[in-house]
């Protein structure tokens, strides 16, 4: 049946039930009918009903309508999670309860899609009552509407946002578990790992923790599909846990059928893992790709740039040491970018005299080499001093 969008009142009563957790009062108030129904009084709070979906007796109108807020009666209760009914009881066990209710009673009362429809009803930030649960930690509750309505987990936001997606941002191992859960036949969870920007729950998950990425990777069988999807700007899950030198979710993802595949994508900007792991100064990390990928001498970025060329452009001499002091890498040492500069020539550009020292010390570098202008490094050194960027020391270990 179409819904037909009116204007009423949820009475003062029924809402401080709804936000304070009075199961006993809640059922007493949904079971009244007609004119014994929740009446309006002072302290009105505006909502709107979608008044041709459901009758007005038993007070199941209320279980469709939002607040001024947007916020239905699921939301109320999610959003809370607890109630001072007494020191007594459990935080968590009120709402619980007053959840179980809602669910029950929308499903006698009103049932089908329309049942759906006010399960899946978003407040003014877009969020159902699952997201509404989930963004503030009420596990409790989570974990009972993945039990009722496992679908939920399916819905997000307007701007892409998923419950298992924002599980994994606000650092939530057991929400994380809960919405992947299958059901008892064991039917796979419903959920969706959409995020912002193209990002998935599993480039999320990779920046906190390996215990959150394991659940996300054993979610049969979408999990292990998310370690190759690519965000807005090209990165995998693989790129996210390296700029985060996370090197335990960096081995664990590496440890799957699709490494090589991995350690071979490229970002936007044409950057693959080893130059994320350059940038960030991860010697351990540039080890452990190099395994994935023996051709990482020929891995270039968008300015035909190595590895060893992005570890001078941000200054990480430790990655440079690296790389001078191990045989394996000799062929990065004088290798040009696009624009015909090494290595060295970056050093002198970027005003770095511990690296340009460093490249020095080995007796592979050559600093006889012209870029695309003609310059040598040495060259180089010498425009840069008359513009008045070069440090003395520069010039100095050039000549």
């Amino acid at each position: 049946m179409a819904f037909l969008c009116s204007i009423v009142t949820l009475g003062t009563d029924l809402f401080r039930v709804l936000t304070t957790g009075e199961v006993p009062r809640l059922v007493e108030l949904l079971n009244a009918s007609g004119e014994g129904g929740p009446q309006a009084a002072d302290g009105h709070v505006a909502i709107k009903v979608n008044g041709g979906a459901v009758s007005p007796g038993a007070g199941t109108g209320s279980l469709l309508g939002v607040t001024s807020n947007g916020n239905t009666a699921l939301h109320l209760v999610a959003s809370r999670g607890h109630a001072e009914l007494t020191a007594f009881v459990c935080d968590s066990a009120p709402s619980l309860g007053v959840v179980a209710c809602l669910l029950s009673k929308m499903r006698t009362a009103v049932g089908g899609p329309d049942e759906a429809a006010a399960l899946r009803a978003r407040n003014c930030l877009g969020a159902t009552a699952l997201l509404e649960a989930v963004r503030l930690s009420r596990a409790g509750v989570v974990d009972l509407l993945m039990a009722e309505a496992p679908e939920l987990a399916s819905v997000t936001t307007e701007d892409g946002v998923s419950p298992l997606y924002l599980a994994a941002e606000v650092w939530s191992d057991e929400m994380v578990r809960l919405l992947l859960r299958p059901s008892p036949d064991g039917t796979p969870s419903p959920a969706s790992f959409a995020g912002r920007d193209g990002q998935t729950a599993l480039h999320s998950a990779a920046t906190i923790s390996k215990g959150m990425a394991r659940e996300i990777l054993n979610w049969e069988p979408v999990g292990p599909t998310l370690l190759t999807r690519v965000d807005s700007s090209g990165k995998t899950p693989l790129q996210f846990a390296i700029l985060y030198r996370r090197l335990d979710v960096v081995e664990m993802f590496l440890d799957d059928h699709t490494s090589s595949e991995q350690a071979h994508i490229s970002d936007n900007h044409g950057l693959f893992p080893v130059h994320s792991a350059a940038k960030v100064g991860s010697t351990r990390i540039i080890d452990v790709l190099i395994q994935k990928c023996p051709d990482y001498c020929e891995l270039l970025d968008d300015k035909g740039r190595s590895l060893l060329h992005c570890a001078v452009e941000h200054n990480q001499e430790s990655v440079v040491r690296h790389v001078c002091q191990n045989g394996t890498f000799v062929t990065l040492l004088n290798a040009m970018d696009s624009e015909g500069n090494t290595p060295l020539h970056l050093a002198v550009k970027y005003g770095c005299p511990r690296i340009v020292s460093l490249l020095l010390q080995t007796m592979s570098v050559k600093t006889g080499i012209t870029n695309k202008d003609g310059l040598t490094a040495g060259d180089l050194a010498h425009r840069v001093l008359e513009r008045g960027r070069m440090n003395y020391f520069l010039l100095a270990v050039i000549h």
